[in-house]
């Protein structure tokens, strides 16, 4: 009888790997799905008693900078959940770590729109902007260490190789690097904190950049084998 080593999944782990994948995309694509319905729940409502305003102009000037800050947070998302798919669209199964850290993520999420929330009614409250950036960082850190462990533990498609496995793992990286860039920013109020946002644009030009270094550099390698 074949002694099989622990590195390699059995058939009944693969079977399991495989459900859990297939579960894990519904749930998270669903839990996605309210979060977006959540987000614009928050907005200011024409129906509600205690705004005293007589135009939609009137409604969405007053309360600018709050929706400036949902609507970063509503692209986040957005981006997160396109990002998520990627991912799940390369790997062949799942595991218990990997799924566990997958809900993490989504809890993440779910607290940020928790503070997105005392922002609204506190009008831009400086603790609420700074968990807003911090859970932001941390879902986007959860999901860049489970494609890490993904590729580790062989958990991706054998029709993908290094490069394109790296070239994932570096473009999961700049929301989570400009979140954690405004946290200073909250101090300043929500306008210069949506405004820090835009470091997202050199944060990703710059991993970019890194990126291809790093597919040049395993070409050569490559070439010199």
């Amino acid at each position: 009888m074949p002694i099989i080593k622990k590195t390699d999944p059995t058939k009944a782990e693969i079977e399991r790997g495989i459900g859990l994948l297939n579960s894990i995309r519904v749930v998270v694509n669903v839990l996605y799905a309210l979060l977006i319905f959540q987000v614009f729940l928050i907005l200011p409502r024409p129906d509600d008693p205690e705004l005293k305003y007589h135009t939609l102009g009137q409604i969405y000037s007053e309360n600018l900078n709050q929706i400036l800050v949902i609507v970063v947070g509503l692209i986040l998302i957005i981006m997160y959940w396109v990002q998520f798919n990627r991912q799940l669209g390369n790997l062949v199964r799942s595991s218990p770590m990997h799924a566990s850290l997958s809900v993490v993520q989504m809890i993440c999420l779910m607290l940020y729109l928790y503070f997105v929330r005392f922002d609204m009614e506190f009008d831009g409250m400086k603790l609420a902007l700074q968990m807003e950036s911090l859970f932001l960082a941390l879902a986007g850190f959860i999901g860049a260490f489970n494609w890490r462990y993904a590729r580790v533990n062989k958990l991706t498609s054998d029709q993908i190789n290094d490069n394109e496995e790296m070239s994932i793992f570096y473009s999961l990286l700049p929301e989570p690097m400009a979140s954690l860039f405004t946290l200073p920013f909250a101090a300043f109020g929500p306008g210069i904190w949506t405004i820090s946002f835009m470091s997202i644009i050199p944060i990703g030009y710059i991993l970019k950049l890194v990126r291809r270094k790093y597919e040049t550099n395993t070409e050569g390698n490559d070439v010199n084998k």
